[in-house]
């Protein structure tokens, strides 16, 4: 049998259209939105009275996140984002992702530090020197004379 006449690679397109993949977006959207599953055990006192709080905690967007929430792999999110009719609406989508983590970290409500490395906004700061620097042997040889 030429069992590789039978074999199709990949799987089929998981959206019909553009509109699906946003409709099915929307819901991952609201899913993280009404999700309280995260929470922070965080202790209180007020006049000598202690007691723990569970307080929910805001679960940020991801396209890690996304991607399984749709069934599908990262390289196939790259793939649609590839393809001219899905242009527009997969850079929405990361918009919006892009936006919730922001707006969370902004307001305290996600990591500020972990949310700026993934959304590349961690600070840089660049040392110019403009002196010329000895190499240590020089220093070493000199010391030893």
């Amino acid at each position: 049998m030429e069992l590789w006449k039978h074999i199709k690679p990949g799987q089929p397109p998981c959206f019909k259209s553009p509109e699906e993949m946003w409709e099915k977006a929307l819901t991952y959207f609201e899913d993280c939105n009404n999700d309280v599953s995260l929470v922070e055990a965080k202790p209180f006192s007020f006049q000598g009275e202690s007691w723990i709080e569970h307080v929910p905690k805001m679960r940020p967007m991801t396209q890690h996140g996304l991607c399984s929430y749709l069934n599908i792999s990262v390289s196939t999110w790259h793939n649609y984002k590839d393809k001219s009719q899905y242009l527009e609406v997969t850079g929405l989508i990361e918009q919006v992702i892009y936006e919730q983590k922001f707006s969370g970290a902004a307001s305290g409500l996600l990591n500020a530090n972990i949310i700026a490395r993934d959304l590349g906004l961690a600070d840089k700061q660049e040392v110019a020197h403009g002196g010329d620097i000895t190499p240590w042997s020089s220093v070493k040889a000199k010391v030893d004379e």
